[in-house]
């Protein structure tokens, strides 16, 4: 009896968690009130912080509207707004006797993220065209709304640099530290995988419906909730957030070089 009891207890299987994380230091009510907050409230500090900046410039209310958007413009408010994501992360995790580490960053990037973002692109870039496909069919969404980034009118090679370090390299590491790093991590102390990623994409996908100008963009609610899905399995999978930063950077990368690089600006 002792012997079976031995080996029932070496043999017990652990509370599911993402690889190579240790218990986090805070829940999923705090992962999604703390998360929707920082992301929503951070642009608007940003867009304050603008506003303030061309005020104690001395530019009138014309020429503050024209530098907002403008590519330098936008550039800056990109970066502030990033950086208040980050930063109000970082502070949180502080208060908490921990550090970005907790949330997928307990090592650096190894060549081994790459395969992992290669493969995770090939299914994103799959299930992409399938779910489209179906929501097309099914419920008759427009696929050609367009999806409005704020960088229009971009020429110069300095203006397509702010463009591609606002687009390509900033957002990548901002939303998946907050998203499949802060709030994943959080929902994961008390939630399975399936429901930690529903919750984890339909957020990240919310946030994303209301970039145009022609109502509800659809199109880009199913793209960033199926790449979130795959981005968390990467989390899981990995225990770290290097292999979704690489697939959601190559993502923005390509709809970059669309855009400004080979289709040029309008």
């Amino acid at each position: 009896m002792s012997n079976a009891s031995s080996k029932s207890t070496e043999t017990a299987v652990p509370q599911s968690k993402p690889s190579g994380a240790s218990q986090p230091a805070w829940g999923p009510v705090s992962a999604v009130v703390i998360s929707l907050l920082v992301f929503v409230v951070g642009f608007f500090v940003a867009g304050f912080v603008m506003y303030a900046l061309a005020a104690v410039a001395g530019k009138t209310t014309q020429q503050t509207n024209d530098w907002l958007s403008s590519v330098t413009g936008q550039f800056v408010f990109v970066v502030l707004a990033e950086a208040l994501v980050v930063g109000t992360v970082m502070i949180f995790l502080r208060q908490r006797k921990t550090s970005l580490r907790a949330v997928g960053y307990h090592r650096g990037p190894r060549f081994r993220d790459v395969g992992f973002a290669l493969l995770g692109f090939v299914v994103y870039f799959v299930a992409l065209i399938a779910a489209t496909a179906i929501a097309q069919h099914a419920f008759h969404i427009n696929v050609d709304q367009k999806q409005e980034l704020g960088f229009d009118n971009v020429f110069t090679t300095g203006e397509k640099c702010m463009a591609f370090i606002s687009l390509v390299i900033l957002p990548p590491l901002a939303e998946e530290t907050l998203f499949r790093g802060f709030l994943f991590t959080g929902l994961r102390k008390r939630l399975t995988f399936v429901w930690a990623t529903i919750i984890v994409s339909l957020a990240f996908a919310s946030l994303h419906l209301l970039e145009s100008s022609q109502g509800i963009l659809w199109i880009a609610g199913i793209d960033t909730f199926v790449l979130s899905m795959v981005l968390c399995y990467l989390r899981e999978k990995t225990g770290n957030l290097w292999a979704g930063i690489l697939v959601h950077g190559l993502k923005n990368t390509l709809a970059f070089t669309f855009l400004y690089l080979v289709g040029g600006s309008s």
